[in-house]
């Protein structure tokens, strides 16, 4: 009796796929949905080739040594190296992973063959395969197109510092993802740190340097000594093979103190989800009021179309406040501001504009895009996905009066950027604004970030889902922004500029600079036609083109 429930074990187990089978299939299917996430697309690739290529339009790759031969690229590579291999791991970790917590994927594995190391080791393996073809996409646009060199001397150095710097930015993602309380949450602080860490360790310097506490904080955590020994590995006039000890050493301890904090923390559930006690049911009512009650029915008025206006811009703000992840993008504008002004001090610009007042601009500009090119369509596109806009014909709220909710919702946020960064430059950094600037500024706001809301519109209309729809306007936003004075400052080519020129966010960043120029306002018409140019045409697109009921298939 015995034997054959043994046997029928013994056969099933027999037929259960091997666990490292298992973890190599896990890999596989972490690496199309990866591949599949447009947002990790970007940070993995686009981001560092961007930021190579601008970086070889601004500073060329004018040879730096006639008898070696060394170029300018050769010291500019292993800082995109290090942005692509670090945004593949930390942050995609941490994001992926805590979004399969909250939906309960991890607590169903103890229902299927699947062990949960490997899944982990899918989702680890997914990660490194995409940083390490970040790297060989990196390497190559670098050699091929810039004549980058790779030192054999240093190779075997260069090698070991990837794999501790990879391994130990996944376990710090692992301990984020298990710590967070929630999906949004683990994205809010995976992506602010990251962006946090890239700017304190001179990623994104252009000319200048940190200033001596700042850098030695950056020294304390793993990314600045990861990408300074990446720089050593890279430049040729460094003697030695490349070895960096302390820098193992630092980047290995954050990714023990990653490990233990995830073991720790891996086998909490997901938050409860509150739910009801059995003897706490509602009473339903039943459509008669009481025998006694002879108050007369009462008739409610249809909302007006302020109040409808109204209560959907406070809905679409709340919405904001509470998505940590969309919120980020929106407030790092101050301490970008306030981090660049403290590097670079409160400087005259050839053109005689101090810089708080020049880059208070550029990120205001910053902060419009983000609000209502990135965010704002991802979230209709959102509420197009779910059937949302398809259920407002059965409500009060009609088409116009739910969009002007929404612009009106990003427009305050961009309002109250604004009012940071002013604040921050004036109390910090000595940035004055004259009086006539105040209200012209203002104007220049309006008008730039509702042109900014049309193009974002029109983003909606012509790609296909939300997720798309962020990672475009992002694409887009970053590309634009070195070609509009957003980050560079006018320092690029002259082509750069007038290439930057065709598009608003440029004439929004320059109307706003001339406005608050402490000398007095300026005003160049041009800058306020093409925007207006674009808000119409833009608005004109997107009514022709924008989808109310989500696209099937």
């Amino acid at each position: 009796m015995t034997g054959r429930p043994a046997a029928t074990a013994q056969a099933i187990q027999a037929g259960r796929p091997a666990a490292t089978r298992l973890a190599l299939d896990q890999i596989g299917y972490a690496v199309r949905a990866l591949w599949r996430t447009r947002m990790v697309l970007i940070f993995t690739f686009a981001m560092p080739i961007v930021w190579l290529v601008v970086i070889g339009i601004v500073a060329g790759n004018e040879t730096v040594d006639a008898v070696s031969g060394v170029r300018v690229m050769q010291f500019a590579t292993p800082v995109a190296v290090a942005m692509g291999t670090f945004f593949a791991t930390f942050p995609t970790l941490a994001t992926s992973l805590s979004e399969a917590r909250e939906g309960g994927v991890l607590k169903r594995l103890r229902g299927t063959p699947l062990p949960a190391w490997a899944y982990l080791v899918g989702q680890i393996g997914a990660a490194l395969i995409f940083a390490l073809a970040s790297l060989a996409v990196t390497l190559t646009v670098a050699v091929v197109a810039y004549g980058v060199e790779v030192r054999a001397e240093t190779a075997p150095a260069l090698l070991v510092t990837l794999l501790v710097g990879l391994a130990s930015f996944s376990a710090l993602g692992l301990a984020v993802a298990t710590v967070s309380a929630t999906a949004a949450m683990a994205q809010a602080i995976a992506i602010g740190a990251s962006i946090v860490l890239a700017f304190i360790s001179g990623m994104f310097v252009i000319g200048g340097e940190l200033p001596d506490w700042l850098s030695r904080v950056a020294s304390a955590f793993p990314l600045k000594p990861y990408t300074d020994a990446l720089k050593a590995q890279f430049d040729p006039f460094e003697d030695g093979f490349g070895w960096d000890l302390g820098a193992l050493a630092i980047i290995a301890g954050w990714g023990v103190a990653g490990t233990l904090v995830a073991a720790w923390a891996f086998r909490r559930q997901p938050g409860a989800v509150r739910t009801r006690e059995p003897g706490a049911a509602r009473t339903v009512p039943t459509g008669r009021g009481n025998a006694g009650d002879s108050s007369p029915p009462r008739t409610v008025r249809r909302p007006s179309a302020s109040r409808l206006v109204f209560d959907q811009a406070r809905a679409a703000n709340r919405a904001t406040w509470r998505d940590p992840g969309s919120l980020l993008f929106v407030v790092i504008p101050v301490g970008l501001y306030a981090l660049l002004l403290t590097m670079q001090g409160n400087v005259v610009l050839p053109g005689g504009m101090p810089f708080a007042t020049f880059f208070a601009a550029s990120m205001i500009t910053w902060g419009a895009g983000t609000a209502v090119f990135m965010n704002l369509p991802e979230a209709v596109a959102r509420a197009r996905d779910r059937g949302g806009l398809k259920r407002l014909r059965g409500t009060p709220l009609s088409a116009s009066q739910y969009l002007v909710g929404v612009t009106a919702a990003g427009l305050a946020l961009t309002f109250l950027i604004a009012v940071l960064v002013a604040a921050t430059g004036y109390v910090f950094f000595g940035l004055r604004i004259p009086a006539a600037g105040l209200a012209l500024g203002a104007l220049v706001i309006l008008i730039g970030t509702l042109t900014l809301a049309a193009c974002g519109f029109l983003l909606a209309a012509l790609v296909p889902n939300a997720r798309a729809v962020g990672a475009v306007g992002l694409m887009f936003l970053f590309v634009l922004s070195f070609a509009s004075d957003v980050f560079i400052g006018g320092g690029g080519p002259d082509w750069l500029g007038t290439f930057g020129s065709l598009f608003p966010l440029k004439h929004l960043q320059n109307a706003l600079a001339d406005a608050w120029d402490p000398g007095g306002p300026v005003l160049d018409w041009v800058h306020y036609a093409v925007l207006l140019a674009w808000a119409a045409g833009a608005a004109a697109l997107a009514v022709r083109f924008f989808r109310w009921e989500p696209r099937r298939g």
